[in-house]
């Protein structure tokens, strides 16, 4: 384990609380080296709302539940391999909010965005197309599990391949508009794009169907 002790973990939320919660996000936001009147927070105290972007609006989502609950992954992703410590730390806690939210507003300010959006989108069409094509029952349950066509495992990996594109887009714009305040916080913002990069590489047929509502593509192909 890289963490001295698992049991940590629960200091988390005390170490939140500590920094006043929502202040984590609008002081970083204050670090950041960009025009602040393109990027408005909204934050959720009790809603469980998963941190992410609204980049047309400019807007960046956070929520106390989705927070701790990336904290806690994150910390377990990395006590899954033999890696530098991490200790769980107060200023570590303000580091993953702070890094979280420079990614999410690479978002809003990556300007390759809507092209990576439509590819996304013609690539989604041609999975439902695949999928109706070949006939696989989307009510089975193990229907993602079984040998699938050659053609529709290629758009599971085109897919993949354009959403990592966008997530590194956004990691790469937002290590430029955020100030590292000692060499461990820029090890942590590697070990973070490491840690999101692979939660996308990993998903199937299921959670692309499932994430990108793909049964509504198949009905209007009916």
């Amino acid at each position: 384990m890289t963490c001295s002790n698992i049991y940590d973990l629960r200091k988390i939320p005390i170490y939140y609380e500590e920094l006043k919660s929502k202040k984590i996000f609008t002081n970083a936001l204050c670090e950041m080296d960009i025009n602040k009147k393109y990027v408005h927070l909204i934050y959720y105290k009790k809603h469980n709302i998963p941190i992410c972007s609204l980049p047309k609006l400019g807007i960046v989502i956070i929520s106390k539940k989705s927070f701790l609950s990336f904290c806690y992954n994150f910390y377990l992703f990395i006590n899954s391999f033999n890696t530098k410590n991490i200790p769980i730390t107060k200023q570590n806690v303000y580091s993953i909010g702070k890094i979280a939210l420079c990614h999410e507003i690479g978002h809003i300010l990556d300007p390759d965005l809507s092209s990576i959006k439509s590819n996304s989108i013609q690539i989604i069409t041609s999975i439902a197309e695949g999928i109706k094509k070949y006939d696989i029952d989307l009510k089975n349950d193990s229907y993602y599990k079984q040998n699938l066509p050659l053609e529709l495992e290629n758009y599971i990996v085109e897919f993949k391949k354009n959403t990592i594109s966008r997530e590194i887009n956004a990691w790469n714009i937002g290590k430029n508009i955020i100030t590292f305040e000692s060499e461990l916080e820029k090890y942590i913002f590697e070990k973070m794009k490491e840690y999101a990069l692979a939660t996308y590489n990993y998903g199937n047929l299921k959670n692309i169907v499932i994430e990108n509502n793909v049964e509504n593509y198949i009905k209007s192909l009916c």
